[in-house]
């Protein structure tokens, strides 16, 4: 009898052991995925924080410069604004072609001549979700939708990259917009 019960102590013991080793591994094998899980997320970090170190070359952070847009209508009058909001809130559907702005198409004018476009800066105005190209030697400015895809080519996109995008502060719509010309440049 000795020796059974001995046997049935071992028998117990050894149970005992082995829920204890299962225990263990069990939370090795969580702390193991939580270290993962936690690796992953600062080499997505790392990542993301090296790409806007990237978009920062084209982009150039500074204070609100004063331009004023003209707006010239059909009929001769004209009107000057201090902001692209309050521009934009002054215009008619009859002051502007939005068929161009929302369905651009390749073979208007505006976008055929692009080789002779001229950019001296392009700039985001965030709260209106708008960028605006800068013309030399015209009065010409192009105002477009960021969320739109407009027919450029290669070269004005890779002039823009160069000339880097004005923007009042870093934020998310800038790299955004940033990384959209890119692709395009990519795709081209």
């Amino acid at each position: 009898m000795d020796t059974e019960d001995k046997e049935k102590g071992t028998k117990k013991k050894s149970g005992g052991t082995r829920k204890k080793t299962l225990s263990r591994k069990r939370a090795g094998e969580k702390k193991s995925e939580e270290s993962s899980n936690r690796q992953k997320n600062e080499d997505a970090l790392a990542e993301y924080e090296q790409e806007k170190a990237e978009l920062r070359l084209w982009l150039k952070v500074g204070g609100k410069d004063y331009e004023v847009y003209k707006l010239t209508r059909a009929d001769g009058s004209a009107s000057h604004h201090g902001n692209i909001q309050a521009f934009l809130r002054r215009l008619d559907r009859e002051d502007l072609n939005l068929r161009m702005i929302f369905d651009p198409d390749e073979k208007d004018d505006t976008w055929m001549n692009q080789l002779d476009w001229k950019v001296l800066k392009w700039k985001l105005h965030e709260n209106c979700r708008v960028y605006t190209l800068f013309m030399d030697g015209t009065p010409m400015q192009i105002n477009m939708l960021v969320e739109k895809k407009y027919p450029l080519i290669k070269d004005l996109l890779e002039k823009m990259l160069n000339l880097q995008l004005e923007a009042e502060e870093e934020s998310t719509m800038a790299f955004e917009l940033l990384k959209f010309i890119k692709s395009q440049i990519e795709e081209q």
